[in-house]
């Protein structure tokens, strides 16, 4: 595990500007700050997952739910970016721009201090956009413990697809998106190669992964899994935690199985080190 290296002490008064540099861990608002954060991945279920943490009596999940505060602001604002190839559809700022100028203070503001776990959920901070995430977290908050949550990568990158086609971002067929070798649709599925930096940075023992899949048919078990790593009582279970959040997946084309040969051929290697990492076999998926 490599430690982050910073020098120089970022204010963490309402007003403090951090001058682009992380800030010392264990400052005067590191009382706050959350100490779990999900990681991803995009059009995974994240938004399910954060709602069922938030159903749990020790647990206070942010509102908003995707803070985006580890990246920015030296990343590339835009106002629109080609199909395929943006951060996500939330706001050309927050997803473009990041809100790590605005400090620390802005950060630990939205969790309150008084509960066990506090967390956010930003699928962002996996972006092959934002490299520098996984170092400025762990200067910030290097004792937070890392939720990854992960589908089949064939069906991640459908699931974009359609939802750029449903807002109007994506003309091209879904053999031309998801072949084309510059977009993120693909890339964002090699989640292996996603969390390395988080490895790196954090260690194997503070990250677990979770499948989509797994989210949808055993819940029960896996919330209970969550809630054992990230140190909250498993037995305080209730109905509204056992209440099925609403995931919406959005309807569209089907790929034909050349497509879908290509495309798991293309992720076969970094699914393959996913399972070795994660210890299971992700039986339900294409790859």
């Amino acid at each position: 595990m490599t430690a982050a290296r910073y020098d120089d002490a970022w204010d963490c008064s309402p007003s403090g500007s951090t001058g682009g540099r992380p800030p010392p861990a264990g400052g005067p608002c590191a009382g706050a700050l959350p100490n779990v954060v999900v990681i991803g991945a995009m059009k995974c279920g994240t938004s399910a997952l954060h709602r069922y943490l938030d159903r749990h009596p020790q647990i206070a999940m942010s509102a908003p739910k995707e803070l985006n505060f580890f990246f920015g602001p030296d990343a590339r604002r835009h106002d629109r970016a080609p199909p395929g190839h943006e951060d996500g559809r939330h706001g050309p700022v927050a997803w473009a721009g990041g809100n790590w100028h605005r400090g620390p203070a802005w950060y630990a503001r939205h969790f309150p201090a008084g509960v066990p776990v506090r967390g956010e959920s930003s699928p962002g901070y996996t972006s092959p956009s934002h490299p520098g995430v996984a170092r400025r977290m762990a200067a910030l908050i290097p004792d937070t413990r890392l939720v990854y949550l992960v589908r089949d990568p064939v069906e991640r990158a459908i699931s974009q697809y359609r939802h750029h086609r449903r807002d109007g971002t994506e003309t091209r067929t879904l053999e031309q998106a998801l072949l084309d070798p510059d977009s993120q649709y693909v890339s964002r599925g090699r989640y292996h190669e996603r969390v390395a930096a988080f490895l790196a940075h954090f260690g194997r023992e503070r990250i677990t992964i979770v499948s989509t899949e797994e989210l949808l048919t055993e819940r029960r078990t896996t919330l209970r899994s969550i809630a054992r790593f990230v140190g909250v009582d498993e037995g305080l279970w209730s109905g509204d935690l056992e209440r099925r959040c609403h995931v919406s997946w959005v309807q569209g084309p089907r790929p034909s199985r050349r497509l879908v040969d290509r495309l798991a051929e293309g992720l076969a290697d970094d699914a393959e080190r996913l399972r070795q990492l994660a210890g299971r076999e992700f039986p339900a998926w294409s790859v």
